[in-house]
């Protein structure tokens, strides 16, 4: 089936406003978690809770392609901002491009991504009627400029007007593990030159680049990564701001 909008988040509690304002048509649960067929703003969007992680990220989305053609993946939820990023509890941020932040190896003499290792996380394809063929990509997945820009604009104009928060556009790091501890967050942010964290994106970005679909990215920052301080976070904030954000896009209907 045809959809304007592939939406996913990892969790329940990261979509209820997005649902609750849907048109829902039909609902299943084809790896025990819900997916929602319907619509919203007049846009055709299947919402999925694909869950915590890559891997349960990218089989959620693989099997969703097998049954839906959408125009775009709009992956949302919150994420950790990088101090070095100037990112608030409360801001959004949107992927110009994603990382595997912790794929590669641990030496004696530092770190070693996929690419010094010599195996990349897609391959390049073989050239078609001339073309030239796509460059392996090995930690980096590259996202449309453009299409980040138009969202980041979007978001800015159509919600920062209405508080003190801000929208920023960078490079987001994906992990195994969250940083709890400043010093292992300031790493990741200096290797990738990242602003901000989370576990699911690069899984994501990865499928869709893969299947050549369109990949959005948008995160609201729930806390700052420094030494684990659950004072500091703001998950409800985080939550509201991120579900806002993918609804300006949906009623604006920018891709």
């Amino acid at each position: 089936m045809n959809l304007d909008f592939l939406l996913v988040s990892a969790t329940n509690i990261e979509q209820e406003s997005i649902r609750a304002s849907m048109k829902v048509d039909g609902t299943d649960r084809p790896q025990g978690r819900p997916w929602h067929l319907g619509s919203l703003s007049g846009k055709s969007v299947l919402l999925i809770e694909g869950g915590v992680g890559q891997v349960n990220t990218a089989s959620a989305l693989t099997l969703a392609l097998t049954r839906h053609e959408p125009a775009v993946i709009l992956q949302f939820g919150v994420g950790g901002a990088y101090l070095r990023s100037g990112l608030r509890v409360g801001d959004l941020a949107v992927a110009t491009e994603e990382w595997y932040g912790d794929t590669g190896i641990v030496t004696p003499e530092g770190w070693m991504d996929m690419e010094q290792m010599g195996f990349p996380m897609l391959a390049g394809r073989t050239a078609v009627h001339g073309k030239t063929p796509e460059e392996p990509l090995y930690n980096r997945i590259p996202l449309d400029a453009a299409r980040t820009e138009n969202i980041r604009q979007c978001l800015a104009s159509g919600l920062e007007a209405e508080s003190a928060h801000q929208t920023v556009a960078g490079s987001f790091v994906t992990v195994q593990q969250c940083s709890g501890v400043q010093s292992v967050g300031d790493t990741l942010a200096a290797r990738y030159d990242g602003i901000c964290e989370n576990m699911e994106g690069a899984a994501a970005a990865h499928v869709a680049v893969a299947n050549g679909i369109p990949f959005v990215e948008i995160r609201g920052i729930s806390n700052r990564v420094v030494d684990r301080d659950l004072s500091g976070w703001d998950l409800p904030l985080a939550i509201r701001r991120c579900q806002q954000a993918v609804k300006l896009i949906m009623e604006q209907g920018v891709q």
